[in-house]
């Protein structure tokens, strides 16, 4: 798992967020007029996410053969001084 920043338009299901200290598991969405997801938790409860929210998830990231996990700077070791 890794901790990486989503909003409305990068958030995915099973995406695990920390909302009022309490972890929440996002198990479905509904898009929204503006922008904005309305989410839906295992534990039932739903959370309005405007289009300029910004918060932290933790998400699995696939182990599978060929899969590229994301690198900020994937060309700076590959310069030559």
């Amino acid at each position: 798992m890794v901790a990486i920043e989503i909003t409305a338009a990068t958030v995915k299901r099973g995406d695990q967020l920390v909302v009022g200290g309490r972890p929440y598991t996002v198990c479905d969405m509904s898009a929204l007029a503006g922008g904005g997801k309305l989410l839906h938790f295992t534990s039932g409860e739903t959370f309005h996410m405007g289009c300029f929210t910004i918060l932290w998830a933790s998400r699995h990231i696939s182990q599978l053969p060929g899969f590229l996990a994301p690198h900020p700077r994937r060309y700076a070791g590959a310069r030559r001084r």
